[in-house]
């Protein structure tokens, strides 16, 4: 068997992994994050001027941050409010801000944590998109772990090294099928 052919079935064997790696990295991540948020929020949502928007997430732990993160899809000069009440009625955050708002809060208490963003324009809507949960690869401490990003990282190594065995491979494939081309063949 040619050389080129060895190497070309290394690379779909590399591609394969890297396949197979991504697909089981990624039900283990989306896993994770149900595993962390029973009652995610996420939405996409268009609010009218002067409206807001209510939602609540509940909180079983207070060893995991709470993460909010909102970002305005239509107009950058559209003025947001967010503002995040705990179990006790107490505001944990209040932020006016323009297109992309991103904030961790530590729960000091478990309970129903509510959570409104407002559209303080009188004339333009607003379309947003929501986040309002726990992130599974932030620690407690703010900084990501990126231990979770560990076969994410695996499955690139394994694509990169199926893009280079499959050049490797067509190079070789195509340096011996001159040899036998010219096999036996005596230039005078």
């Amino acid at each position: 068997m040619q050389r080129g052919f060895i190497v070309l079935i290394i690379c779909g064997a590399l591609f394969l992994s890297s396949i197979i790696v991504f697909f089981v990295w990624g039900m283990s991540f989306s896993g994770m994050f149900i595993q962390n948020n029973p009652t995610l929020s996420t939405n996409q949502v268009t609010l009218d001027p002067l409206t807001s928007y209510n939602s609540s997430i509940f909180i079983n732990s207070t060893d995991k941050l709470l993460t909010i993160t909102i970002d305005s899809i239509d107009n950058d000069q559209v003025v947001l409010n967010e503002l995040v009440t705990d179990p006790d009625g107490e505001i944990v955050s209040n932020s006016t801000f323009q297109k992309t708002y991103f904030s961790t809060i530590t729960p000091n208490s478990t309970g129903r944590y509510e959570f409104s963003v407002s559209n303080m324009d009188q004339n333009n809507k607003a379309t947003v998109y929501l986040f309002f949960g726990n992130l599974p690869f932030i620690k407690q401490n703010g900084e990501i772990d990126l231990s979770s990003f560990g076969g994410l990282v695996l499955g690139v190594i394994l694509f990169i090294a199926g893009l280079v065995s499959f050049i490797i491979g067509i190079i070789l494939y195509l340096k011996d099928r001159n040899k036998e081309k010219y096999r036996g063949f005596i230039p005078r």
